[in-house]
Order: C-alpha cells, then structure tokens, then sequence
C-alpha cells in the first residue's frame, strides 16, 4: 500500500471514530456516562416510578407520597466510609440552608439505600443522627429486594461490590420537581447548585 493510501485509510479511520464518538457523547458534550445522565435529565426530564419504600420510621410509602413538591434524593448505604458519609454531610447543610423551604412544605430530602440486606429502618435512622442535628425533612427508606434494580435504573445509578463487603458507587444529589419527573442531577458537594436547582424547582 502506497504512503498515501496508508494516509488515507488512517483519515477515513479517523473520521470514523469521531462520528462515532460525536454520537456517543451528545455531540462531545458528555463524556463520560455520568455527565451523559446529567445531559439527559436536563434535556428530557423523566418520569420516575412511583414505587415503594420502607422508611425508617417503620412505615411503607410510594414515592407519590412523599411530602415536598421537590424531593432531592441522594443514594447510600449506611456503613459506606467515603461517599456516603460526604452526603451525609452535604444532606445536613441543605437541612439548613433549606430550611424555610422544608417548614414551607415545598422540598424534603430523600436517601435511598441500595442494601436492603443490612439497612433496617433502625440502621437508617443511626445514618441520619450521624449526619444531621435534626430529623426535620430528611427521609430515608430501602426498596424491597426485586424492586432495587427498577430504582437503580430510574436515576441511573451505578453499585458495584467491592469484594470487601461494600460498594462502589456513583455519587449525586437527584432533584425530582413538580409531577415527580428527574429535572437534574449535580455534584452532591456542590451545595450552593444544589440549593439554586430546588429554588429554582419550585419557582417553576
């Protein structure tokens, strides 16, 4: 094969793959597959599936029927010693820059754990104490067992075990508005974001 032969076929080859590549990133705006879920929220928000959870007040609750016109739901799990522990934190401060908004009735915070194995109502309720000075607006709950992989889907929410007993995980902070559609996805220590997208939610 003559050198430019050789040029062209790698060219072609070239091109080839950035077509590919502009069609897999949202024309190179996303990435990686967490900023395409960002990108996806922000252009289409999606419904999410009013399924159940277990809170940990020891009652059994749909979605639908959370209280808050915005939720903000984080996912976790109780014994997790590096995400979880900074949204828990992160959920603590938005207790208090939040707290017009959650004594108003219009945002409640939600964490969702993706171990229904160990996390009982008793354990998610030690997660919040450890975290927060108050309970006021921050629920918690676990899915049932066959339902997990339905809430991991809608918020597109990576787990996976780390062969020591844990998990990694994806982390963010999820804002679902009015009519219980998944509007944005941020930076779970990006608090000031997070505070302006709810604000900005109920406004709406």
């Amino acid at each position: 094969m003559s050198v430019r032969r050789t040029a062209l076929a790698a060219t072609l080859a070239c091109l080839a793959g950035l077509a590919v590549a502009h069609s897999a990133t949202d024309g190179f705006e996303a990435f990686t597959l967490e900023s395409a879920r960002r990108l996806q929220a922000l252009r289409a928000p999606a419904p999410v599936p009013n399924l159940a959870l277990d809170l940990a007040d020891g009652s059994r609750a749909p979605i639908s029927e959370m209280g808050g016109r915005v939720l903000l739901v984080d996912f976790v799990y109780s014994n997790c010693p590096t995400y979880c522990a900074s949204l828990g934190s992160v959920y603590a401060q938005l207790q208090q820059r939040l707290a017009a908004e959650i004594a108003a009735g219009d945002v409640r915070l939600l964490s969702i754990s993706f171990d229904p194995q160990r996390d009982s109502p008793a354990e998610l309720r030690a997660y919040r104490a450890r975290h927060g000075k108050t309970a006021a607006g921050w629920e918690l709950g676990v899915p049932a067992r066959e339902e997990l992989g339905k809430w991991l889907d809608a918020f597109g929410v990576v787990v996976i075990p780390d062969g020591l007993g844990g998990y990694t995980h994806n982390a963010a902070v999820h804002v679902v508005g009015p009519g219980r559609h998944l509007i944005a996805i941020l930076e779970a220590g990006d608090v000031d974001a997070v505070v302006q997208a709810t604000r900005d939610a109920i406004a709406r």
